[in-house]
């Protein structure tokens, strides 16, 4: 079988080697299904608080802002990514943005809203 090296795994590091004949899709980042999964565990528990946090900041702004939301916002990305250099070897533990926005256009979407009237 021939094999290619296409990137390294996001979670693990190690290089993403294909075989002729895997079923694996193309694009895909992970070497294996365990390192998949331990990434986007890590995700989904950091991404929840976050999520709280940012949505108080969003449509709380008053109570956010007197609570030093953001800078708790701030201060949580500093603290997960000191996590990153000491358990992953300084790997990120995010998707490229830009991969993020490829998969959902909406979010750069230009939204417009007509009032008529006064």
């Amino acid at each position: 079988m021939k094999m290619r090296l296409d990137g390294t795994c996001l979670e693990c590091g190690d290089p993403l080697a294909r075989h002729a004949g895997d079923t694996r899709r193309s694009d895909t980042s992970f070497c294996c299904e365990a390192c998949r999964k331990t990434f986007n565990n890590r995700r989904a528990m950091r991404g929840a608080e976050l999520y709280d946090l940012y949505m108080a900041h969003r449509f709380d702004r008053r109570v956010a802002t007197d609570l030093g939301v953001m800078q708790a916002i701030n201060r949580l990305a500093s603290v997960y990514r000191q996590e990153d250099q000491r358990s992953r070897n300084g790997r990120r533990s995010w998707r490229k943005p830009k991969a993020v926005l490829q998969e959902r256009p909406y979010l750069k979407a230009i939204s417009t809203s007509y009032r008529a009237g006064r």
